[in-house]
This record gives C-alpha cells, sequence and structure tokens, in this order.
C-alpha cells in the first residue's frame, strides 16, 4: 500500500461547508468593487496560501495548432511570448491552443470548468505556462478584472457512458460561444506525456490579456509529478466535435491531439494573490517532498465572509446618504 498523506491532505482542504457558504454569498459580489475585492484575496493568501485542488477522473484536452499567431500574442500578456511545445514525449513541436475540460472540486469552489489555454514563455521566470485566456463554468470563479464572479454558463457537461464515451456539452448562450463534443475511449493507448508541458506548465499558470488586466502574474501547483507523467492519446476518427465556436480563426478546424486522465490528479494549488516562486520541475519535487502537511492550513472563507459583509453595509450606507440628499432637495 502507498502512502497517501499528501492526496489526503489536499481533499482534507476541499469543504463543502464553505463552498456552501461562498456560493451563497457570491451574488453579494456586485456590491463591493473589484479592487477591494482582490486586496482581500491578496490579504486572506496570507494566511491561506494554499488550496485544495482535485481535478476529477476523465479530464479531457483538445489540442489544436494555431493558425493566426499574430492573433495568438493579443491575447497574451506583454510578459508572455508564444512558445512551440509538444504535447507527447515523441511529437513534433507545434503552437498550441488547448481545449481542457474538467470536473474539479476545490477549496472554493465545485463544478465543471472549460479553460481555453494558450502556451507560452513567462519573460519573468523563464518558464512554459499554461496562459488561460478565457473560461466558462457552471460554479464560482474568480480573476482579477471581474473578481468574484457566478457561473458564467449553466451549461456546462463533461461525463462518461457505459460505452466507454466522454461527453462534453459546455455552452455559453450570451456569449455564443460553445464546445460539444464526444470521443470513444475504445482503442485509446497510454503514451508518455511531454514533461515540459504538463509538468513545468504547472508552476506558471496565468490569465490571459484580457482577464488579467495584462498582468504576467501566475500560480503554481505542488504535487506528485507521476500525476501527469503518462495520459490516454483517442485516435482522432473516434473524436467528433460537433460545436466549437471559440475564436473562430485562431486555430485550425480539428485538434491535432486528444488526451484524458481516467483517474482524479490532487494538487496543492497556490491561492490566489500568492505565487510559490517555483523555479523549475527539480525546485518543485524538492518543495513538495519537503512538504510539513500537518502545518499546512486548511482554507477558510472568514476573509470572504468578511468582505461581503463590509460590501454589503458600505453599499447599505451609500443608498441611506443618497435617499437623504434626496429628500433634503425634495423639501
Amino acid at each position: 500500500m502507498g502512502d497517501y498523506s499528501f492526496i489526503k491532505k489536499v481533499e482534507q482542504m476541499i469543504k463543502p461547508k464553505d463552498i456552501a457558504t461562498l456560493q451563497l454569498l457570491a451574488p453579494f459580489s456586485q456590491f463591493i468593487p473589484k479592487k477591494l475585492q482582490n486586496k482581500v484575496m491578496n490579504e486572506s493568501a496570507k494566511n491561506n496560501p494554499y488550496m485544495g485542488f482535485v481535478v476529477e477522473p476523465y479530464s479531457v484536452f483538445l489540442c489544436y495548432e494555431l493558425l493566426d499567431l499574430d492573433w495568438a500574442k493579443k491575447l497574451i500578456p506583454d510578459g508572455f511570448e508564444l512558445i512551440q511545445t509538444k504535447i507527447f514525449s515523441d511529437d513534433e513541436p507545434k503552437y498550441y491552443a488547448i481545449f481542457g475540460s474538467f470536473n474539479v472540486h476545490t477549496s472554493a469552489f465545485w463544478g465543471t470548468r472549460l479553460e481555453v489555454n494558450i502556451i507560452a514563455r513567462n519573460k519573468k521566470n523563464n518558464l512554459l505556462s499554461w496562459v488561460i485566456i478565457d473560461y466558462d463554468t457552471n460554479t464560482l470563479s474568480h480573476d482579477v478584472s471581474k473578481g468574484v464572479v457566478e457561473s458564467t454558463t449553466e451549461q456546462a457537461l463533461l461525463t462518461t457512458d457505459y460505452d466507454g464515451n466522454i461527453i462534453v456539452d459546455i455552452e455559453n448562450k450570451d456569449k455564443n460561444r460553445a464546445l460539444i463534443f464526444d470521443s470513444s475511449m475504445i482503442n485509446s493507448k497510454v503514451k508518455i506525456m511531454d514533461k515540459k508541458l504538463w509538468l513545468e506548465g504547472n508552476l506558471s499558470v496565468g490569465y490571459g490579456r484580457e482577464i488579467s488586466q495584462n498582468s504576467d502574474d501566475v500560480f503554481s501547483l505542488k504535487f506528485d509529478p507521476k500525476e501527469v507523467e503518462k495520459g490516454f492519446t483517442i485516435p482522432l476518427e473516434q473524436v467528433k466535435v460537433t460545436k466549437n465556436t471559440w475564436f473562430d480563426g485562431l486555430f485550425r478546424s480539428e485538434p491535432e491531439q486528444v488526451v484524458y486522465f481516467p483517474y482524479a490528479q490532487h494538487y496543492l494549488s497556490d491561492s490566489p494573490g500568492y505565487y510559490s516562486e517555483i523555479k523549475n520541475e527539480e525546485d518543485m519535487i524538492k518543495q513538495y517532498n519537503q512538504l510539513d502537511l500537518d502545518n499546512i492550513p486548511d482554507y477558510s472563507a472568514a476573509s470572504h465572509r468578511k468582505s461581503m459583509k463590509t460590501g454589503i453595509i458600505m453599499n447599505a450606507a451609500l443608498v441611506l446618504l443618497l435617499l437623504t440628499i434626496i429628500l433634503f432637495l425634495a423639501f
């Protein structure tokens, strides 16, 4: 039997009670200025530097070769530059946009998420990076431009069936964009993943130019390297993409590779506002092996509850002031 202490710690940090509290309070975030929200996040990270982050089984990635490199450059912050990468260890390097669909439970949210990534190099830390240029989800999210927000779409499905199919249907009708596909896992094969993309890339995850407000800030994940050592490749003839209306013309019409992981992946993620500053693969493995799991604090929603209360009080005070002025002017 293995030592599951890291996995158990990550799962222990994920409390449905806290997630429910954050979900309940999320609608009130609209009353709080985004700068204040981000400040609260940064302050919270001092006491809660890490989140439990679990990608559930059957996460799936459609990997498209980029066509319009000039457009791609405009979608990533100035602190990044496009870089070619391989998906599997024996591939030829190409410029990629990668659609990652996964069910996830974390210390802060629980649901289904689609992330559209461009692979780039972070000029500050020189690491290959996944840059999330946009996303859709049926649960909570946070980024600098929008702060804490509720789901971007109600239609977000990733599941499997008895015939061995992966089924994805994620649609945002308000923004007229969707990713709908299904894929049979029959005849899929285990392959060695490209370490630079799947390991190093998770040490430097950033956001696109618009949602980061052109920031090169990133966050890191700590994990057992075996989590991303092997994945399953699906023959392209077994992949049926019914609809992909994201960024028409940015990438080729058909994916180059389709990858899935049939097991849960457990990560210790930096909280929003905190960055571990991991230098490379060896540094991450060293930090992972030296983790003092017993002294890592559980993620707490207390600071978020406080910020929501502050926002509500400030909003009520502002409304009362405006009503007082109106009544004074009326009489």
